[in-house]
């Protein structure tokens, strides 16, 4: 029998695991072929992803557009590599996007009067303390709920109720 040490063994798990095609590989290139600086490249499964819906059952005019030539060869689907260009592009993107969801929290926050959720909750609070209110006094007087407030439009001169 032969005793591994446990470096031995992870490796022999990733050995394994890279055998059974759990793992994607990644190579590094230069943009300027200088050695500088790298970019990974992806490799893509010879097959074809599956699709949760038939595209063929969409009309083309829900297809997007075809993204332009600068886009496409920058576009790791289409070229398997990833540039740093594209990695640029996309971290833009996603400042722009958080930058906006940033700017939305603030109006949000800063709205006083209308369906905020502030308002929500004190108004939810206000209407759990009326029931309450309402209960107590059915429970100390005998008077229902409705009949209380019959009462009370009979005592403020809004309604006449004998």
């Amino acid at each position: 029998m032969q005793c591994l040490s446990s470096k031995q063994v992870s490796q022999n798990g990733l050995r394994q695991a890279a055998a059974a095609g759990k793992q994607r590989s990644v190579t590094v290139r230069a943009v300027d072929n200088s050695g500088l600086l790298k970019k990974p490249e992806l490799q893509r499964p010879a097959s074809p992803p599956k699709k949760l819906f038939d595209d063929a059952a969409e009309p083309a005019a829900a297809q997007p557009a075809a993204p332009s030539a600068a886009q496409a060869a920058a576009d790791p689907s289409t070229t398997g590599q990833v540039t740093v260009e594209w990695q640029r592009m996309r971290a833009k993107e996603m400042r722009k996007y958080f930058q906006d969801q940033q700017l939305e929290s603030a109006v949000q926050k800063a709205q006083l009067f209308g369906w905020t959720p502030a308002n929500e909750i004190g108004n939810g609070r206000w209407v759990m303390f009326g029931v309450f209110v309402g209960l107590l006094t059915e429970y100390a007087t005998g008077v229902s709920f409705p009949d209380q407030i019959a009462l009370l439009l009979s005592y403020l001169g809004i309604v006449d109720v004998e």
